[in-house]
């Protein structure tokens, strides 16, 4: 009921849409919410490679687990001739997930109790960083009023992103249907990791940052016919 594997890959790209401009970082496979309208052209090449360790119990005695974990690099070139990370190479990645079912509950031996829990650690994403000065300050090109500093387009992440979940189902087993009460509590810890980071004049330091959703309860019920 243990199952172990570790698997090694390499991918590569090319052909990747990027901007037609040798002096940019653009290409679209960083692209997420936000887009671009730019001249495109198809001469963009990336690689993917890693290597990724699953550990594995199948349920089981009403138990279950599922280790994974991946360390892994995410590459593209520009017009520019410059590697670069892309925005989604957090080069590494941890999960754990478990839970357990309590059955044949109550007097009529007829209602079951799940619970599981789910923790996931991973390297940020890659940022455009805002413009600095030499001494760290929020600095603004002059040539062209820009604050983004591109030529250090997604070389570090602000910080690692880390959340843990719980959720608890209660069902109760009728002759004609199965009731269900469901709880899920998403980041219960309330962790707020820092994601990217934007100029906001009203912020501390006139920085300011999309973190990461907070704790989040949801509440279901259920009828399975």
């Amino acid at each position: 009921h243990l199952s172990a594997k570790i698997e090694a890959y390499y991918q590569h790209l090319y052909n990747l849409p990027v901007e037609n401009n040798d002096t940019s970082y653009y290409a679209t496979i960083n692209e997420g919410l936000e887009f671009r309208y730019v001249d495109l052209v198809n001469k963009g090449t990336g690689k993917n490679y890693g290597i990724e360790l699953t550990i594995e119990r199948f349920f089981h005695h009403n138990f279950y687990f599922l280790f994974n974990t991946s360390l892994y690099q995410s590459k593209y070139k520009s017009l520019e001739g410059v590697e670069r990370n892309t925005q989604y190479n957090s080069n590494y990645l941890v999960n754990f997930l478990c839970g357990k079912e309590f059955t044949h509950l109550g007097r009529k031996k007829n209602k079951t109790l799940g619970i599981n829990a789910k923790v996931f650690f991973t390297g940020g994403k890659k940022i455009i960083p805002l413009l600095r000065d030499t001494d760290g300050n929020l600095a603004v090109d002059p040539a062209n009023n820009q604050f983004w500093d591109y030529e250090k387009a997604f070389d570090n992440k602000i910080e690692d992103v880390y959340q843990v979940i719980l959720s608890a189902s209660y069902k109760w087993h009728k002759p004609r249907a199965t009731h269900e009460l469901f709880l899920n509590l998403d980041n219960v810890t309330n962790h707020k990791g820092k994601i990217s980071e934007f100029y906001d004049e009203s912020a501390p330091g006139g920085i300011g940052y999309l973190t990461q959703f907070g704790f989040f309860p949801n509440v279901l019920y259920r009828v399975y016919f």
